[in-house]
């Protein structure tokens, strides 16, 4: 990894991170890595260019981040794609970790700061590793308790270098997350619910539900294949298909391989956008979970065509939906996702469940109506 694309990965954090180590190291305190003032890490800047891997250990928890040269990618969860961003700043933040104060030596009082072996029963310490290529330690820091300073908005953490008895009381605040979840790209996709013109939803018994705009520009959505008869469900219901892709972030991922969707098990939904675009979203219950798998048709590969400015009713013609469904594909392809339940919720439902009558709920402490006696 070049120090070049580094920086460049890094974007503004990495400006900002070069700004503040310059300042620093022109100070005539800051020469010593061993003494009081001094920066945590004083080579990591220089460094930099040979980082390769991040591991942050807590209890039984690992997080493995790894750099290909070009993105960053979580080792225990198959090298699925990192956030970019949540790393870099754990870079900085280490980077520009000043020692303010030293503390205790003795072992016995390590619990109290928090930096006592990690991996130790009831440890509240995390140990972050940085490599290069050939595995030799760049950095190698437990982080512990953080000390809140009375009066400001401001916090320091007590940290303990890698070997080293010492406990020092540094700058910023920092906790780093050990849930895996944190460190995954956590978006799937984000599409404006404005665009979407219509969701059409499948399940494994051949019910199918059908909601779309009615016309093109039309604000609410409505249920098209609504039964003879029946009472439309309110706005508010039907409104919630065109959410479906807005924000989409994941809460697991596994290889697809290692999750084989049942045939005869699985919700289909096609959500289709004003603008060409198809997406089709995939749901089964897997060991009594439900997985998503999504796959993407741009508008240009959309037997519907692709809209032109001045159609009819046809919203965010700026954007080029041939990238943003591409970037998802690139995204998705060959993976399958836990999300919030709430955000596939509507393609779980039946017609059935949305003709059930709307109940009002009576208000708290409201006595019931009697009905009036004869006579």
């Amino acid at each position: 990894m070049s120090k070049k694309s580094f920086m460049a990965l890094c974007a503004a954090a990495a400006i900002a991170l070069i700004l503040a180590v310059t300042s620093v190291l022109t100070q005539p305190q800051f020469e010593a890595s061993d003494k009081q003032g001094a920066l945590a890490f004083p080579n990591l800047v220089k460094d930099a260019d040979r980082l390769k891997t991040i591991v942050i250990r807590h209890g039984n928890e690992t997080v493995s981040l790894d750099w290909d040269g070009k993105l960053w990618h979580a080792r225990e969860r198959s090298n699925y794609l990192a956030d970019s961003e949540k790393v870099n700043q754990l870079i900085v933040t280490l980077a520009r970790m000043v020692k303010i104060e030293g503390k205790t030596k003795q072992p016995d009082r390590y619990s109290r700061l928090e930096v006592e072996d990690p991996t130790g029963k009831n440890a509240q310490g995390r140990q972050i590793t940085l490599l290069d290529n050939a595995g030799k330690e760049l950095a190698n820091v437990i982080v512990g308790k953080r000390q809140y300073n009375m009066g400001t908005q401001t916090s320091n953490t007590y940290i303990r270098l890698g070997g080293d008895p010492q406990v020092w009381l540094a700058t910023g605040e920092f906790t780093p997350e050990t849930a895996m979840s944190y460190w995954l790209q956590g978006t799937i996709a984000d599409i404006n619910p404005a665009i979407v013109k219509s969701v059409t939803v499948t399940h494994p018994n051949g019910d199918k539900v059908v909601v779309g705009r009615g016309s093109p520009g039309a604000a609410d959505m409505v249920v098209e294949n609504l039964p003879k008869g029946a009472t439309p469900p309110p706005p508010n219901t039907t409104a919630e298909y065109a959410t479906v892709l807005s924000g989409m972030s994941l809460e697991e991922v596994a290889p697809a391989a290692d999750k084989p969707f049942p045939k005869d098990k699985i919700t289909t939904a096609v959500i289709e956008g004003q603008t060409g675009f198809q997406v089709t979203v995939e749901i089964a219950d897997i060991d009594g979970q439900d997985w998503i798998k999504l796959k993407g048709i741009p508008p240009a590969a959309n037997s519907n065509g692709t809209p032109k400015p001045g159609d009819s009713g046809v919203v965010d013609l700026r954007t080029d939906w041939n990238k943003v469904i591409n970037d998802l594909n690139a995204r998705t392809d060959g993976w399958v996702f836990q999300v919030p339940e709430f955000q596939i919720s509507p393609l779980k439902k039946h017609m059935a469940d949305l003709l059930k009558k709307q109940s009002t709920p009576a208000m708290p402490g409201m006595m019931p109506v009697m009905p009036a006696s004869g006579g």
